[in-house]
């Protein structure tokens, strides 16, 4: 599944990056069983919405330093790193319980790339500053951009990934910002995805 959403996608993936994925996937099910950390648990459907609904923002992300805010389990920060080995990857989480969860991911992966970090977004201060930031199904456009002005304004650009995007959440966003919005096809999800990539004017 995963090789033929890959093809699909054309995206090429060495065997030992498809493996740490999957690896990835497998500690994921494990931990779930007792710290419920995503709603999808069949094997085919967490191939597609987990590895290859992540991989799908893959053309969009800049830079060398990424920030994946609200990770939860690490989608798609985790992903992403095991995709990109030269970048560096911040995964922000204000839960303890997906952020030590992320850290044995860490650990048992040997992603050395990936950095996960317990705070709220409101409250962090990163030096220096991302370049892309990451933020899936996490929260209406217009506190999304609050929360992450900061950033914004010294240059980085949002990757919000979203399932719909409405009028009223396109309404919110201040003038002083750009919204591009992408369609994403994601094989094995029939559902709308899309990204929004915003930046400052």
């Amino acid at each position: 599944m995963l090789s033929e959403g890959l093809k699909v996608m054309g995206l090429a993936m060495s065997d030992a990056r498809r493996e740490q994925m999957l690896d990835y996937l497998a500690l994921l099910a494990r931990w779930n069983r007792a710290y419920n950390l995503t709603a999808v648990d069949q094997p085919d459907q967490m191939v597609a919405r987990h590895l290859l609904d992540s991989l799908s923002i893959l053309p969009w992300v800049v830079g060398e330093r990424i920030m994946d805010s609200g990770t939860g389990a690490g989608l798609p920060g985790v992903v992403l790193a095991v995709a990109c080995p030269d970048r560096h990857f911040i995964l922000v989480d204000s839960n303890g319980k997906k952020i030590r969860f992320v850290r044995q991911v860490r650990r048992a992966l040997s992603l050395t790339n990936i950095e996960p970090m317990q705070a709220r977004l409101e409250e962090l201060d990163l030096d220096p500053p991302p370049e892309t930031v990451t933020a899936r199904a996490l929260a209406p456009l217009g506190r999304l951009i609050r929360w992450h002005a900061p950033w914004l304004e010294q240059g980085a650009r949002l990757l919000a990934m979203k399932a719909e995007l409405t009028e009223n959440e396109l309404d919110e966003v201040p003038d002083a910002y750009n919204v591009e919005i992408v369609e994403l096809e994601v094989p094995g999800i029939d559902a709308r995805r899309c990204l929004a990539i915003v930046t400052a004017k």
